[in-house]
């Protein structure tokens, strides 16, 4: 299968849903794209979360692609845009960072901080309780309890990629029903993401 050119492996992607054809792809052009991030974030963490979203994007948008002899420009294109998002949130965090570093109550801060997350754990509860049962269970397992992303899917029966977008979907749903702009909540939902990937090691 690893000498089929890209419009055959997509073919087998979007007739077949075929996660092998697709993993394939992804080990042809991640260290291409990965570089193309790391350039412009300089940031390994942050570098190799922006692929997860991407490659995670690419699989849930297979039928849209088109043009099957373009897939590495489809994937830098989308690289180039989650950049952009990237830097702008980056942005965001690193001007509310300037501007509590500059209040002067130090002794009062890590008090701040405390009650901060805790609040945003019970927020998150929340609304992980309201989840389907599948998508809480899958979560549950991978933020609260570290297992990985292969335990799950043998838990629960269902393939390591369809674990993979139940948890990408559950981090993107919690980003939107909180709709803060505190750094310190922005934080905490990113760490999330990160151990996102690190249980799921895209890089490999």
């Amino acid at each position: 299968m690893k000498n089929l050119t890209d419009a055959e492996l997509l073919s087998l992607v979007q007739q077949e849903n075929d996660e092998k054809a697709f993993a394939i792809l992804v080990l042809r052009y991640n260290v291409a794209l990965y570089k193309y991030i790391y350039t412009r974030v300089r940031s390994e963490d942050d570098s190799k979360d922006i692929l997860q979203e991407i490659l995670i994007s690419c699989w849930n948008n297979r039928y849209n692609m088109q043009q099957p002899d373009k897939i590495f420009h489809y994937m830098c294109r989308a690289a180039y845009y989650a950049v952009i998002d990237w830097q702008i949130a980056h942005k965001k965090i690193l001007a509310r960072q300037a501007i509590l570093l500059e209040k002067d109550e130090p002794s009062t801060f890590p008090v701040e901080n405390q009650m901060i997350a805790g609040e945003m754990r019970k927020k998150v509860d929340t609304e992980v309780a309201k989840m389907n049962d599948t998508m809480r269970k899958v979560f549950i397992s991978s933020r609260w309890e570290s297992k990985s992303i292969r335990e799950i899917a043998q838990e629960y029966g269902l393939s390591e990629q369809t674990v993979k977008n139940t948890i990408s979907l559950a981090l993107k749903r919690i980003r939107l029903r909180l709709q803060t702009d505190h750094w310190l909540s922005v934080y905490m939902l990113l760490t999330l993401c990160l151990q996102f990937l690190n249980g799921t090691a895209p890089m490999n």
